[in-house]
């Protein structure tokens, strides 16, 4: 059994506001557009460091994310969630999704919001 979840966008629809939401990816993405309530954990940060799971936990846990606390986690197309949830997994996390779609099929469905830095918008 994986220590992540697969899920959907209709997942991610029902638990926006309830669970945590974690985009990885670099600044400049997230601030162009991101899902609603989602904050920015930097996979690329903690990848520079010698322990990346390591950081990247410490990363969470400053957001209030704990290892046993459940939260959505997504990228531009799923990749690099998968890895964050790869590596958070080897930290003791047990209760993630990863939203394998991410960004790019996030936005299939102009009704979907997005936010962007300061800002929230449905295309």
């Amino acid at each position: 059994m994986s220590a992540y979840e697969v899920v959907d966008a209709h997942y991610v629809e029902e638990h926006i506001g309830k669970m945590p939401l974690v985009d990885v990816r670099p600044t400049l993405r997230f601030d162009t557009g991101h899902i609603p309530t989602a904050v920015n954990i930097r996979l690329d940060v903690a990848q520079m460091t010698d322990d990346a799971g390591a950081e990247l936990a410490e990363m969470f846990q400053d957001h209030g994310i704990g290892q046993h606390d459940a939260a959505i986690v997504y990228c531009q197309c799923g990749p690099h969630a998968k890895m964050a949830c790869e590596l958070l997994a080897e930290q003791g996390y047990d209760q993630l999704r990863l939203y394998q779609g991410s960004m790019d099929d996030w936005i299939k469905d102009p009704a979907r919001p997005v936010e962007t830095a300061g800002e929230s918008f449905v295309k």
